[in-house]
């Protein structure tokens, strides 16, 4: 094994997959010639060694650790368990492979998103780490997927963390949390003795991750007392569940919420709904709600597929609720409605969130199987009322063929098309996301704290078009000349400014607080600093804001 190496210079490694650092200068990946010893127990990792050009190994530029478990696996009588803390173990650990991807189902846009993933299993509780040295104490970088809490790994390609550990010395982590069926059913009858805790196993297990960490950065190079939790659309939403908690108070010293839909009631589920969808998969499966702890992991996962797709349920319950409840315990507010803690904070969307979902293309000119939209103006204004009711319920009375018309006007203002796909993907972006983040940034700012707001215009590259929620995410790591990205997002001059201009602010902010010079505070007035893009009419769309009563 210790003479196992592969030489890279811009492309995927094979040794492994995950280790592999995109877009970097030549290197030689080869497996650690010493044991960390960290608290958790001794670790073997990968190391990066700058080469010559000769294929010699030089000096070390990166440390790697994959698959490092931070929690017990949750298998067993510890499906549907509060996270057990993992022993130390004393024998050497191998980290220098991904631990397995949580049970998912990879379909439409996710499948644009992530790559297929090598494995998947219940006992996922990983996380990865990346560190320039395990010497010193540098800002730490706590990464949450994205993925409708279904969806994602801390070991795909877009979020390896080689170069943004590198060029912005920093530590990443990247952590593995249970998805659907497996992290967030909920019942009263699975309760934890040990918590109380009945859901919510995946916002258990990001907060078991943030304890790990707390625990044991420092022996990877880390500092305790820096960690930004940052993550992207349910993993930017947890962030926020997780820094609006002060049972979480000294676990997180930043957050940046990327594309986060800061939910709440009426579209996420309280703890009855849940429970009434857990019995009734409970019947299906032939079990009682405790039963479920039994049965086969991906007979149980698939089953739960099934339910969401009949239509019965989603007449009697709606959308499934295999998502964060508000259960008294776990989480006790909603993200849309509670404070976040007193700490810096960076957030911001993309220009059109709701191209990922109703109009995706792919590099071939292909469309990505996604959402049905509107096909006329009728459904448009339908659909509109639909999703304000469940995502802006203040701002309901307003859409009485109100918003339709302002929407179809804003658009004709700037000569852009006025079709109903169109103006539903202005009009979803800004209802689930781009409203909710100002309010949020405004919130902090109100109450003294540092915020930035940020907006993505970048757009992806041709023969796709608009700025899919997701977008920024091989800009934030530098992962968009991964061969996974660089037809979706484009690889040239302007994507590798962009990504360095990301990288830069984004580790600025884990540094110091603050992304930069060249970034603008909000204080009383909303100010919101444009990415890939200059700030216009087209850009700020503050005709459609205006629908809503925002400025």
């Amino acid at each position: 094994m210790i003479g196992r190496r592969a030489v890279f210079a811009g492309a995927a490694l094979a040794l492994p997959k995950a280790a592999a650092s995109q877009g970097l200068s030549p290197g030689i990946v080869v497996p650690s010639g010493a044991l960390l010893d960290a608290p958790c127990g001794l670790l073997r990792g990968l190391q990066l060694r700058a080469s010559d050009g000769t294929g010699q190994p030089g000096r070390i530029v990166l440390h790697t650790f994959l698959g490092i478990p931070y929690a017990a696996a949750p298998t067993g009588h510890l499906r549907y368990a509060s996270p057990k803390p993992m022993p130390r173990w004393t024998t050497p650990r191998d980290a220098m492979q991904p631990g397995p991807a949580p049970i998912q189902t990879l379909a439409g846009a996710a499948a644009w998103l992530y790559e297929p993933t090598a494995g998947q299993s219940e006992d996922c509780l990983t996380l990865n780490v990346w560190t320039p040295t395990t010497m010193g104490a540098r800002p730490v970088m706590v990464w949450l997927h994205g993925g409708a809490w279904r969806t994602g790994h801390g070991a795909v390609a877009g979020t390896n963390g080689a170069r943004l550990a590198m060029e912005g010395d920093v530590v990443v982590v990247t952590v593995n949390y249970r998805l659907g069926a497996l992290g967030w059913l909920a019942h009263p009858e699975l309760a934890d003795p040990d918590t109380g805790a009945a859901a919510n196993w995946g916002l258990q297990d990001q907060i078991a991750a943030l304890r790990w960490v707390q625990a044991n950065i420092a022996a990877f190079g880390g500092d305790p007392g820096r960690v930004t939790l940052f993550g992207q659309s349910a993993g930017g939403s947890s962030t926020a569940s997780i820094i609006q908690d002060p049972r979480n108070t000294g676990l997180v010293h930043r957050a940046i919420i990327e594309s986060g839909s800061l939910h709440g009631a009426p579209g996420f589920p309280e703890m009855a709904t849940a429970a009434a969808y857990a019995e009734a998969l409970a019947t299906r499966l032939g079990v009682q709600v405790p039963g479920l702890r039994t049965v086969d992991a991906l007979t149980l996962h698939r089953a739960e597929l099934a339910l969401g797709r009949d239509p019965a349920m989603v007449r009697s319950l709606g959308r499934p609720p295999v998502l964060p409840v508000l259960d008294g315990v776990v989480l006790k507010a909603w993200p849309r409605e509670a404070p976040m803690a007193p700490i810096p904070l960076l957030i911001g969307t993309t220009l059109t969130e709701g191209t990922f979902w109703y109009d995706l293309v792919g590099p071939d000119g292909v469309a990505i199987p996604g959402l049905k939209p509107p096909a006329t103006m009728t459904e448009l204004q339908s659909m509109i009322a639909d999703l304000a009711a469940i995502y802006r319920p203040e701002g309901v009375d307003r859409v009485s063929g109100i918003a339709t018309a302002a929407y179809r006007d804003a658009a004709r203002s700037r000569g852009e098309p006025e079709t109903p796909l169109a103006l539903w993907v202005n009009a979803y972006t800004d209802i689930v996301f781009r409203l909710r983040a100002r309010a949020a940034a405004s919130r902090h700012a109100a109450a003294g704290h540092p915020v930035w707001l940020y907006q993505f215009d970048h757009p992806l590259a041709a023969p796709a078009h608009g700025v899919p929620h997701t977008a920024e995410i091989p800009f934030v790591f530098g992962t968009y000349g991964d061969p996974f990205f660089s037809a979706k997002v484009g690889d040239g001059p302007a994507e590798q400014a962009l990504s360095a201009q990301l990288l830069a602010a984004w580790a600025s902010f884990a540094r110091d607080g603050d992304p930069g010079p060249d970034w603008q505070r909000m204080r009383q007035d909303v100010t919101v600093n444009h990415l890939g893009g200059v700030a216009s009419a087209g850009t700020e769309r503050l005709a459609e804001l205006a629908v809503w009563g925002v400025g």
